[in-house]
């Protein structure tokens, strides 16, 4: 399973990093709803969703990042989802387990919903591709580091329930980690100083990880392992980016406020 880990990563990342570097941003756009896409769908498969909801989920993802394309507009899109899907219900209520699905189907939208179209804003800032990087780093970083930290002298349980083989160690060490890589491709790109990159790092760094707690909270939730098989060594593409999409937002909107 590592092995296959490390292969998937060693074919896709060079790719991303390419496309982060040279694909124009409609490409990025098309390539971030189609994750969202498929995180939708895996969300949905997990959760038992019906068909009807996963495409009105799939028309509203379409439709939102339309108008975050064109106009950079988030609000349109949420509205979109929840409007469609709430449509859904209100015409094919039947019981108090409708109600479970419903609240289900809007969380996961939400989930879905601001995170890919996050990863897709970044892109838009000045700079929005190195920063894109940088963040990428943090995130992969962080995650390489709490890893191998873990293994090495993790001994106190991070969150023994929700994730077992996670220790406090490991969270440092993959934080430590996620902040000298993004500190380091913050200096050689001539970003920001370290006064800023530094605590948005370390931000992001703990962000993720609670995306990652939080992911393997809604896979227990729903009795599964891994929410896809599309990455062979990762599972689906919501257990790969987990902690990616949840720190997106805070990352991008820190950017916004405190740095311009």
């Amino acid at each position: 399973m590592n092995k296959a880990r490390v292969l998937t990563a060693i074919v896709l990342l060079p790719l991303l990093v390419l496309a982060i570097l040279k694909a124009p941003l409609w490409f990025m756009a098309l390539l971030a709803l189609a994750a969202a896409l498929v995180g939708w769908h895996e969300y949905t498969q997990m959760a038992r969703l019906s068909s009807p909801v996963i495409v009105l989920g799939g028309l509203a993802l379409a439709g939102s990042f339309l108008s975050i394309y064109f106009f950079q507009a988030l609000a349109p899109g949420f509205w979109l989802g929840f409007f469609l899907i709430s449509l859904y219900y209100l015409k094919n209520y039947r019981q108090r387990e409708d109600q479970q699905s419903f609240l289900f189907s809007l969380a996961g939208y939400a989930y879905v919903f601001l995170g890919f179209s996050h990863l897709y804003l970044v892109l838009t800032l000045t700079q929005g591709r190195l920063w894109f990087l940088v963040l990428i780093a943090t995130i992969f970083g962080t995650d390489t580091g709490a890893y191998y930290t873990g293994r090495t002298i993790g001994k106190h349980k991070l969150s023994p329930i929700i994730s077992p083989k996670k220790t406090w160690e490991g969270a440092f060490g993959g934080t430590a980690l996620g902040i000298t890589l993004a500190t380091g491709l913050g200096y050689a790109f001539g970003l920001a100083s370290s006064g800023f990159i530094v605590p948005l790092a370390f931000l992001a760094s703990v962000v993720g990880q609670m995306g990652d707690l939080i992911e393997s909270i809604i896979k227990r939730g729903f009795g599964v392992k891994d929410s896809g098989s599309l990455l062979p060594g990762h599972g689906g593409i919501l257990d790969r980016v987990d902690a990616l999409i949840f720190a997106a937002p805070l990352f991008y909107w820190l950017i916004i406020w405190c740095h311009g």
